[in-house]
């Protein structure tokens, strides 16, 4: 509902839904529930209400500062401008996608948006590439800044701003913002939009305190709970569409009362280095086109064009499978002993009552899908 038709087509969009429509799912519409209200009319309940509540500045006075997820909310579905005009000088505060997303709205509102981040750019939390499209349409970014009040002249907004320095690693693992004494300076906007941070909506799970995390949850009550998207894991869509699988997987494994085992990542990670070039011809990458007009000024339409049939299929016929066998035979062409052989299921097999280890298949496989390791001989 917040993601703007610039980044996300509504026909899209609608497309996606009328498919899980056909599918069979039954979608009520305009009806705020809380778990308790549907536990007796279903086997289980997966909660995905997502991180629509912003966070605030907390700040004195902040209440005179728009939040960035309703403005975008009331922006796509009604309209509403937030009362931004041709001109108007906005001060986005935050740098992640929301921030971005707002930004690079009132910019097509013929606005002069400026994000100020307290951090660089490198810690930003948005997608690099909708910051790079974002500096590029001629949204101004001000780093190392943090708003520090906030007051109304004469119609205007009074902010005030001081300056940061990076400091030590937080939990987060990024340097942590420090003011520098002595920078506080201030000037005046027409708005202020706050971007600093989503919440998710505790409405669903009526009195009780719950912590919400990927999957099954603690619930008191007979129906099983369970959460996804946005508010228990992952921030963009192709993230939440992701934990709403995997929360899918687990609930049918509940209900056939079989055991869940999620797929966790290997953690040997076959890198750029492992992989054999020698063996791939060198094919140029398949670039979105950027549409980018002269004036911004009210053209929603989509920024990043999709590939067409032809270039998906150049594009994915460049896959290196990583790590995967995907039977090219160099193993079996290479091997002196003929210690490799293709069973019945068109696996490559390795046999080792010939095989000597002389190591060549590993140094032959084009994607690193052989392991080679020593083993220390026991003690006698």
């Amino acid at each position: 509902s917040g993601i703007p038709t610039f980044r996300l087509p509504d026909q899209v969009l609608d497309r996606e839904i009328e498919i899980i429509k056909k599918k069979g799912v039954d979608i009520v519409l305009n009806r705020k529930v809380t778990i308790a209200e549907l536990s007796g009319d279903y086997d289980a309940v997966v909660t995905a209400v997502g991180s629509h509540m912003g966070s605030g500045l907390r700040l004195e006075n902040d209440t005179q500062a728009h939040d960035g997820i309703e403005f975008l909310r009331k922006f796509k579905l009604d309209g509403d401008q937030g009362g931004i005009k041709p001109g108007d000088k906005v001060a986005i505060i935050g740098g992640g996608n929301t921030a971005v997303d707002v930004a690079r709205t009132a910019l097509r509102l013929a606005a002069e948006p400026t994000i100020y981040y307290r951090r660089t750019i490198k810690e930003m939390p948005a997608i690099a590439q909708e910051v790079e499209e974002a500096q590029a349409e001629g949204v101004t970014m001000q780093f190392l800044t943090a708003p520090a009040g906030l007051s109304e002249i004469d119609g205007k907004i009074k902010l005030d701003l001081i300056r940061m320095q990076l400091g030590e690693a937080d939990e987060s693992g990024r340097r942590r913002p420090l003011p520098v004494k002595g920078s506080l300076w201030s000037f005046e906007v027409d708005h202020v939009i706050a971007a600093t941070g989503q919440m998710f909506d505790r409405f669903a799970f009526g009195q009780n305190d719950i912590v919400p995390k990927q999957g099954k949850i603690e619930y008191k009550g007979d129906t099983p709970v369970f959460c996804a998207g946005d508010m228990a894991w992952g921030g963009s869509v192709a993230e939440a569409i992701g934990s709403g699988n995997k929360a899918a997987a687990e609930v049918d494994a509940y209900l056939r009362n079989i055991p869940y085992d999620p797929q966790v990542m290997p953690q040997d990670i076959v890198l750029p280095e492992d992989i054999n070039y020698a063996y791939f011809l060198p094919v140029p990458r398949h670039m979105n086109k950027i549409y980018h007009p002269e004036d911004f000024h009210h053209d929603f339409t989509e920024v990043v064009k999709e590939l067409n049939e032809d270039e998906v299929i150049a594009e994915s016929a460049r896959c290196l499978h990583c790590g995967d066998c995907f039977s090219c035979g160099n193993c079996f062409n290479y091997c002196p002993d003929a210690a490799i052989h293709v069973d019945e299921e068109g696996r490559v097999r390795i046999d080792y009552d010939y095989c000597k280890g002389c190591g060549i298949c590993v140094e032959e496989c084009p994607c690193s899908a052989i392991e080679f390791t020593f083993n220390k001989p026991a003690e006698i």
